[in-house]
């Protein structure tokens, strides 16, 4: 006979089973207008980023649009005002289509725990000024991560992104994975990510990553802080593993490893990582310090060595983090002197089996066995301190990590062997409706979730000191339309030594005087001339090149205009006529099939009312 709390409980295992399937569930959408290319920013429409950062180096980032195909030179620097009279760094690159235009600067020589400015100049134009900040050395009283995850364009409006863009009170941007999701427009709420169709190939990746930086919310985030970043399944398709995925169908898709390829490099040219094995992009577990007070680890559980979905969990031969992952992390967490050790990475660590039912085998409840290899070596090694932070599954929690459920005791905490938070999604799919009365059931039933929230968006703020490290929870109103409202859910903290949480009185904040934004225009002064061409017409970008038989074009149109797309041979011969009729202005993807004309050089030229853009393009 089931009690009432066990009938409840089993809806929630139901709807449970209903949100990691992301079904959608957002309401109607207010959209005033399609996404669109700020054509001020001529030719860094994407911003800036950086990621990474130590205390003696950080990489910046930029991508560069060219008007005509080919390698672009430019400069960048680096300096400690947005006037830029104080360089403390400056160099020269060239980009071009091997990276898909993105440019990617490793500045050494830095000093630690300090705020610079940089921006890059080419094709006449600066960037955007990018603001970002090193990782202290030494004694630190107070560091602040905000943790995100789980952004799916097409489910809403990034206010999250917008609302961290304002805070000004955090060191770094931690994005735990699911930065683009893989799927189509279908069922879509809000419309503009490109392409339409599901992304299976490397131009696809790049064009959904080129899609997703120009939302101005993301671009000013990136502005304004430093990433440190892990893909998820999204990257490359959901559910994924490192030999296939639920959501790729070789028959019709390819073989796995080549999406699974075109899907990492995508991720490693827009999100630049400092690797620990070269020019490894596959082997993406690194670790960051940050003076006495925190190291940081973050952690690949998805692609490099997870064992399919399924099977017995205790199995010791199936695997989340790897042997080689696994081995690192023992060693890193055996060095480790700072006070707070945070394993950043993608999957909820926490029990989730309610009368011993498995509600996601997706996450560490399916490997069980590596889940208790590491937890023996932490109890082991006497390693204190250990705070987990994780996405995913679009919804929020704080929990005790109970190193065996039975034994645990939920009013002290003891038996437990660390500690973690989950974000909610940026705006990835999570209930319909707020589920309050459910929360004390689950608490009930799994006493160490201290914490859930199934409903909002938001994000979390990870604040660390000396005796004592708080996870706060606040969400965004709506993100069905642009809105500033936000709100402090609750927070809950653990104390240097206990590997257990408490309910926090207030959320935390920040000790000392925030540094200035960088502004949110390029400078003015150059080093060349300024261009004077219109900006009416832009074209991002053109995939794949060299081609088989079709071109996809990524551009914008500032201005409604008719737009005509043709296809000349380098005799001046028009081999393709595509006229696309009358546009409305914003940002657009056309597919050009081109299977029957000969391999060689050919040039595409796209023309609206008041531009003429010209690229180059090569039939195998």
């Amino acid at each position: 006979m089931k009690t009432p709390a066990m009938k409840q409980f089993l809806f929630f295992i139901l709807f449970s089973t209903f949100i990691h399937n992301n079904v959608s569930a957002n309401g109607p959408i207010d959209i005033t207008e399609r996404s669109m290319v700020d054509t001020s920013l001529v030719p860094f429409y994407h911003g800036v980023a950086s990621t990474d950062p130590t205390s003696s180096a950080v990489i910046i980032w930029t991508r560069v649009t060219p008007e005509i195909e080919g390698a672009v030179n430019g400069t960048w620097r680096v300096a400690l005002d947005t006037n830029f009279t104080s360089i403390i760094k400056s160099g020269n690159f060239t980009a071009d289509s091997t990276s898909d235009y993105c440019v990617s600067i490793d500045v050494t020589g830095l000093q630690p725990n300090t705020w610079y400015f940089y921006e890059f100049t080419a094709l006449g134009r600066n960037s955007l000024t990018g603001r970002t900040k090193t990782a202290p050395i030494g004694g630190v009283s107070q560091l602040r991560f905000a943790f995100v995850s789980c952004a799916n364009y097409k489910n809403g409006y990034y206010n999250v992104y917008n609302r961290l863009k304002d805070r000004n009170d955090i060191d770094a941007i931690l994005h735990l994975g699911d930065y683009i999701y893989e799927y189509s427009n279908s069922l879509a709420v809000r419309p503009g990510q490109l392409p339409d169709h599901e992304i299976v190939q490397l131009a696809d990746y790049r064009q959904r990553y080129s899609s997703h930086r120009l939302d101005p919310a993301l671009m000013r985030l990136h502005q304004q802080f430093p990433f440190i970043t892990v893909w998820d399944d999204h990257e490359v398709a959901n559910n994924s593993y490192s030999t296939g995925a639920d959501n790729h169908q070789p028959a019709t898709e390819g073989p796995w490893a080549i999406r699974k390829s075109a899907g990492e490099q995508a991720n490693n040219e827009w999100l630049p990582k400092r690797l620990t094995y070269g020019n490894d992009i596959t082997r993406i577990w690194r670790k960051f310090n940050f003076g006495n007070l925190a190291e940081l680890f973050m952690l690949d559980t998805r692609l490099f060595a997870r064992s399919k979905q399924g099977g017995n969990p205790n199995d010791t031969s199936r695997h989340l983090l790897g042997d080689e992952q696994f081995e690192w992390l023992k060693q890193e967490l055996l060095n480790s002197t700072a006070k707070w050790k945070i394993l950043g990475q993608q999957v909820m660590m926490g029990n989730l089996t309610p009368f011993g039912i498995m509600l996601n085998d997706d996450q560490w409840d399916g490997y069980n066995a590596e889940r208790k290899k590491l937890y023996d070596f932490i109890l082991n090694n006497n390693i204190k301190n250990v705070i987990v932070l994780t996405g995913d599954i679009h919804t929020a929690w704080a929990m005790d990590l109970p190193y065996n459920t039975s034994t645990y005791n939920p009013n002290t905490g003891a038996g437990s062997v660390g500690v973690e938070f989950v974000c909610s999604s940026v705006t990835s799919a999570s209930s319909p409706i707020p589920l309050d009365p459910l929360y004390p059931i689950i608490s009930a039933v799994l006493p160490h979730i201290k914490y859930v929230d199934l409903y909002k968006k938001g994000y979390g703020i990870l604040d660390l000191k000396e005796n004592v490290a708080q996870g706060d929870f606040y969400s965004v109103a709506t993100i069905t339309k642009l809105d500033t409202a936000q709100q402090y859910e609750t927070g809950y903290y653990t104390l240097d030594g206990t590997r257990w949480l408490k309910k926090a009185s207030s959320p935390t904040i920040l000790l000392q005087a925030p540094h200035y934004y960088a502004p949110e225009s390029p400078r003015t002064e150059l080093t060349t001339g300024i261009k004077t061409k219109s900006t009416d017409l832009i074209v991002l970008s053109a995939y794949p090149n060299p081609f088989i038989d079709r071109i996809l074009i990524q551009f914008n149109t500032a201005i409604n205009s008719n737009v005509q797309l043709n296809v000349y041979d380098l005799s001046g011969r028009l081999v393709k006529q595509n006229n696309l009729g009358y546009l409305t202005k914003g940002l657009y993807n056309k597919t050009i099939y081109l299977n029957n004309l000969a391999s060689g050089l050919y040039k595409i030229i796209l023309t609206n009312n008041n531009d003429i853009i010209e690229r180059t393009i090569e039939k195998f």
